[in-house]
């Protein structure tokens, strides 16, 4: 009988700056519902897409500070701009502070997939300003020999946000973005904003009556939810214990966003959380 390690049952951080995140954490559960999550929801910062790399950092910096607080085993960032911030940031500020936690964020996930899969030769994406001027997708995957159009949406992931607060889609806006895309030569779309993952039914919509074809979404929940799992597996940290123990939804602000979508989704009642004394 393999015994339950402490750090396995430890709860799994997921880091976002709102409700896209939860679309990831529905996705994790699925695969892994044994697993205990610890949501956290940067909703008193949303939206990233438009902040400054030093504003981004200093968000992190305080949600890192708060994970090794709270002793998580895994430390999940489901922001595609907060990942691409973090890239060099988390590891030389952990040296300085002579931490270490580990990490998974959602972008390495989908990269791999695309640069191993030998299927895709032009990829479309679609994310914040700063998600697509970094360059964390760019290098890569043209380093891969793929091309990539790459088009800022800054628009969408607040639209998102307002959806979850009774607002609709606004289908004249996102049919404006798709048409910025070269959609009739590209083998697949990177929803590259966690949030458009609740928007994939509208994108795909739109490729079948414009362009009449079926256009492949990359499903970064999954690659990530994958990649989670086959980390904990590897470094022997699957929760085998039988108690199943609630999870927990926080924000720094408690939204009408982020209040109704985690009850619709989870079922549960969010708390509110200060991350401020975890600034330094």
């Amino acid at each position: 009988m393999l015994l339950n390690h402490p750090q396995r049952s430890a709860p799994i951080a997921i880091y976002d700056s709102g409700v896209g995140g939860l679309a990831i954490t529905r996705t994790l559960k699925a695969f892994l519902p044994q697993e205990r999550i610890h949501y956290i929801g940067d909703t008193k910062n949303l939206p990233y897409g438009q902040k400054t790399a030093t504003a981004l950092c200093g968000y992190i910096k305080q949600v890192v500070n708060f994970c090794l607080n709270k002793h998580y085993k895994l430390l999940v960032l489901a922001c595609h701009t907060a990942a691409a911030a973090a890239v060099s940031f988390v590891p030389s500020y952990l040296k300085s502070i002579g931490r270490k936690i580990d990490m998974i964020n959602v972008i390495d996930p989908v990269v791999t997939y695309i640069t191993t899969a030998s299927t895709y030769h032009h990829i479309g994406l679609i994310g914040t300003p700063y998600t697509v001027t970094h360059g964390s997708y760019t290098e890569r995957l043209q380093a891969a020999g793929i091309t990539l159009s790459a088009l800022a949406t800054p628009l969408l992931a607040p639209m998102v946000e307002a959806y979850f607060d009774h607002g609709k889609i606004d289908n004249i806006l996102l049919h404006n973005y798709l048409d910025q895309l070269p959609c009739q030569n590209i083998d697949a779309l990177v929803s590259a904003c966690t949030h458009y993952i609740f928007l994939e039914k509208a994108f795909k919509s739109f490729f079948k009556d414009h362009y009449q074809r079926d256009i492949a979404i990359i499903d970064a929940a999954q690659l990530t939810a994958l990649a989670v799992k086959a980390f904990l597996n590897a470094h022997n940290l699957l929760n085998h214990t039988a108690q199943k123990l609630p999870d927990c939804f926080m924000a720094t602000a408690l939204t009408p966003a982020f209040k109704n979508a985690s009850k619709q989704l989870f079922g549960a009642i969010p708390i509110e959380i200060d991350l401020e004394p975890y600034a330094t």
